[in-house]
C-alpha cells in the first residue's frame, strides 16, 4: 500500500453527512483529534462511505456508546481535493460600484485534507496516535528556510496515485520537513523523485494577512515528515 493512516483519538462530533457521489452513495464527516507526546492536538476530518465495513463498524459503536466518549482507531488513506470558490470584497458591493464588484469577484481553490476510512473499531490501542506511511513523487518543493523560532523548515508537495481508484488520479499532498532533514531534502530531493516516507498528518494554526490590513486566523493541514527514502517508481508499481 503506498498511502496509509493509523489514527488514535477521540471524535470531535458526530458523523453527519457531507456529500453524495454520482451513484447516489453518501459519504459522511467528523472531524477527530489525535494527541502528540507534547499534549499538542492534531485536527483530522474522517470520511466513511456508506455501506463500507468502515460504516458498518461506526454503525454498530454508535448504537452501544456515545461517539463523543471513546476514542476510535480509524486506519485508511489521505484524500485531498481542490474545490473552486469565488470571493467577492463587500466593500467595494457596499459602495455599489457594480464594475468593481465584477472585478472583486476572484475565482481560487482551497485544498481540503481528509482521511478515507477503510477501518473503524473502539479497541484499545498502544502505537502511534498519528502514523502515515506513503510513497509519492515530489512535485514542488520550496527552498529551505528558517521560522522566527529559529527552526530550519523546507516544504513540498507529493503526488500520490490512488491505488485503489479507477480513475488513475493523484491526491496532491503539501508536506513538510524540520531541521537536519529539511537541509538534507533541500540539498539532495529534487522534483521529480519518488520518495517515501514517515511521518503524521498535522494541524497548526497560522495568520493569514488580508487585504486592507486584516487579519484572519487559519488552519493548514499537512504531513509532517520525520524521514524519507528516495526510492525507484518501479517499487511503487510491483507494491501496486
Amino acid at each position: 500500500m503506498n498511502n496509509y493512516i493509523t489514527l488514535y483519538g477521540e471524535p470531535l462530533e458526530y458523523p453527519h453527512q457531507v456529500s453524495v457521489d454520482k451513484r447516489g452513495v453518501a459519504y459522511y464527516g467528523f472531524n477527530m483529534a489525535t494527541e502528540r507526546v507534547s499534549g499538542i492536538k492534531d485536527i483530522t476530518q474522517v470520511i466513511v462511505e456508506e455501506g463500507t465495513p468502515a460504516f458498518k463498524s461506526l454503525t454498530a459503536i454508535d448504537q452501544v456508546k456515545d461517539l463523543l466518549d471513546c476514542k476510535l482507531l480509524v486506519t485508511g488513506r489521505i484524500r485531498t481535493r481542490n474545490i473552486k470558490r469565488n470571493n467577492t470584497d463587500s466593500r467595494t458591493k457596499e459602495k455599489g460600484q457594480d464594475k468593481k464588484n465584477q472585478a472583486a469577484e476572484k475565482e481560487h481553490s482551497k485544498l481540503y485534507i481528509s482521511v478515507r476510512a477503510q477501518e473503524i473499531t473502539d479497541q484499545e490501542y498502544e502505537g502511534d496516535t498519528n502514523g502515515v506511511v506513503l510513497t509519492g513523487f515530489v512535485c514542488k518543493k520550496g527552498d529551505m528556510r528558517t521560522t522566527p523560532r529559529g527552526i530550519r523548515i523546507t516544504d513540498m508537495i507529493l503526488a500520490c496515485w490512488r491505488e485503489d481508484d479507477e480513475s488513475n488520479v493523484s491526491d496532491y499532498i503539501p508536506a513538510i520537513t524540520w531541521n537536519g532533514t529539511a537541509a538534507r531534502a533541500a540539498e539532495n530531493l529534487n522534483v521529480g523523485e519518488c520518495i517515501e516516507v514517515r511521518g503524521r498528518l498535522q494541524s497548526r494554526e497560522y495568520t493569514k494577512e488580508l487585504e486592507h490590513g486584516e487579519t484572519e486566523v487559519r488552519t493548514c493541514y499537512e504531513l509532517s515528515i520525520e524521514e524519507y527514502q528516495v526510492v525507484a517508481p518501479a517499487e511503487l508499481k510491483k507494491e501496486a
